[in-house]
């Protein structure tokens, strides 16, 4: 946004810029009106020109920078989504093995307990 600002006041410069310098250059030129009249109008188209490829320049420049955002969005958005992914998954699969530990857990007490009752039995 800042560059958008910078592009932008950068145009009304060069464009205010170059209607006073035009200006100061042709009233001060010792000639008739006739030929007065005649620069100011060439000048007037030359300013005009050179404001079209400004804004030209600057609205490239603009689409440039937008097209890019637009890119490195979509890059950060889907390396978030994939990270956001692994992580689902890896703690799905610690909370699964944790199930497993405690089934497995429940297993050995029972058949600790059922060897306590063979060796309880045998006596």
């Amino acid at each position: 946004m800042a560059s958008e600002k910078k592009g932008k006041d950068l145009l009304i410069g060069a464009i205010v810029g170059g209607l006073l310098g035009a200006a100061t250059a042709l009233l001060f030129a010792p000639k008739s009106g006739r030929e007065l009249r005649n620069d100011i109008a060439e000048n007037a188209k030359v300013v005009s020109d050179k404001t079209v490829q400004l804004a030209t320049s600057v609205s490239q420049k603009t689409q440039e920078v937008a097209k890019s955002v637009s890119t490195t969005t979509s890059d950060i958005v889907g390396k978030a989504k994939d990270t956001a992914t692994n992580v689902v998954g890896t703690v799905r699969s610690w909370k699964e093995s944790k199930i497993d530990d405690a089934e497995l857990q429940d297993d050995v007490e029972t058949s600790e307990a059922a060897e306590d009752l063979v060796i309880l039995g045998n006596r």
